[in-house]
């Protein structure tokens, strides 16, 4: 697999506290700390690497206490960073959650400011490698303009992941650019205007968004699998078997899956299908990033779901 593939999005500090016991409010509570690197974009760019993909990220980051750690990471997987940007002024992003003992979140704070600092101004001095990449991957973490720009420039194949129900609409004006867009059953939501709930209306939903331009849809379904459409050919299926150790990452994994199966030019069930074993590696890993994930580790978990149908 020698086709380069950019990432353009956001790479995180995950802070995640567990408390031992049930929470108490407003009281300092006994747990384990947990940090790791993470964020839809990086947790993308790091799948794909694993499952034998050059990968180069574009990324805001700042020359904080975080940044030792962001690139030793880096480094031991293989992840090029030549082509992000840094700045002083800014932390670099953090997600921090607080869980429940039973792994639930309670509550989250996220700090994402230096996202802000990709304008288009400074994504431009990049456009030249990214049209050089047979496919560029964006997250919505990144500043509507910028995503705009980058539609108006890039004439490489984009593939989006909506992020958030929050983030989604700024996807909105580059929906008829996208080759593959990635959305939840909510995402969905705020893209086409009405509620996807059910199996009827997420194949309605996928209609349109087909309709706006977009060649191949993915909607994740929760607890209930998944859904993937291209063309006029259209499948569902349930989530593959896994251990469901943590959920954090699934869905990068779940996209980066996607993007092997279409890259490999598998058919659409079987596309679907090596989401979905993507995903089950995923939930059987308290990482947001399985490991274990390899080509072959996805095919043989391909070829054991098989065997159980």
């Amino acid at each position: 697999m020698q086709n380069q593939i950019a990432v353009v999005g956001g790479c995180n500090i995950d802070i995640s506290a567990t408390s031992y016991t049930f929470l108490i409010e407003e009281d300092s509570n006994p747990g384990y700390v947990k940090t790791t690197l993470g964020g839809v974009g990086r947790n993308i760019a790091e799948n794909l690497l694993l499952l034998g993909y050059p990968v180069s990220m574009i990324t805001p980051l700042s020359r904080d206490s975080f940044l030792s750690q962001i690139q030793s990471r880096s480094v031991k997987i293989g992840l090029d960073l030549s082509h992000s940007f840094y700045f002083d002024d800014v932390p670099n992003s953090v997600y921090l959650c607080i869980n429940h003992p039973n792994g639930d979140i309670a509550l989250a704070v996220s700090c994402m400011e230096i996202c802000e600092k990709l304008t288009p101004d400074v994504i431009a001095s990049q456009m030249d490698f990214l049209n050089s990449c047979p496919c560029v991957v964006l997250d919505a973490n990144l500043r509507a303009d910028t995503l705009a720009y980058i539609s108006d420039h890039c004439h490489s194949a984009l593939c989006a992941d909506a992020v958030s129900v929050k983030k989604a609409d700024r996807l909105r004006p580059i929906l008829h650019r996208l080759s593959f867009l990635k959305v939840n059953r909510a995402e969905a939501e705020v893209l086409v205007g009405f509620p996807v709930d059910d199996m009827e209306s997420v194949s309605k939903a996928s209609a349109q968004l087909h309709a706006m331009g977009i060649p191949v849809v993915a909607i994740t379904l929760g607890s209930s699998g998944a859904f993937l459409s291209v063309g006029s050919e259209a499948y569902a299926l349930p989530p593959m078997a896994h251990d469901g150790v943590n959920y954090s990452g699934c869905g990068d994994a779940f996209f980066a899956g996607i993007l092997h199966g279409l890259t490999m030019q598998k058919s659409t069930l079987e596309t679907l299908r090596c989401g979905l074993a993507m995903a089950a590696l995923s939930a059987s890993s308290p990482c947001a990033v399985s490991p274990d994930v390899s080509s072959e580790a996805l095919e043989q978990i391909l070829s054991d779901s098989k065997e159980e149908e």
